[in-house]
């Protein structure tokens, strides 16, 4: 394993979050698995978590407890949601036509912060936000 490696790491969207804290995606389950043995660090912004902790309570007990499973894995790391950090995501999604979209605007300041790709299940909410992020697909999502 190269230092690159040791030291990369993706941020979460809500959408990735809450699939890989679904559990029901095999092949989305064996990529977080896959990350943790190579040291890639899974960042997870406030905002997101706590949209993907909404939807898991959503489907029941088994996804609360399969995102609590993810959630303890030393190569997760919480973004808090601070005032520097909601005064970013604000400025981002100031002069929108749509309603402010806090959870995606405090992905994209994280990606761009660290300059590292995001993980999404379903891209199109952060590219309303940033058009030019690097934005990846989580595997097994069409």
């Amino acid at each position: 394993m190269s230092i690159d490696d040791a030291l990369g790491g993706f941020v979460l969207d809500t959408s990735a979050l809450a699939v890989l804290g679904g559990g029901e995606n095999i092949y989305a389950t064996t990529w977080a698995d896959r990350t943790a043995v190579r040291g890639i660090v899974l960042l997870i912004p406030a905002a997101a978590l706590s949209e993907a902790w909404q939807q898991s309570r959503r489907h029941g007990p088994g996804h609360v407890e399969q995102m609590r499973d993810l959630l303890a894995s030393p190569m997760v790391l919480i973004a808090p949601l601070d005032e520097t950090e909601a005064a970013h995501a604000g400025e981002l999604t100031g002069g929108r036509d749509r309603d402010p979209d806090v959870a995606a605007a405090q992905v994209a300041t994280c990606a761009r912060a660290r300059n590292w790709p995001v993980l999404a299940a379903q891209a199109a909410r952060l590219r309303v936000i940033d058009p030019e992020l690097t934005v990846e697909t989580l595997p097994g999502m069409s």
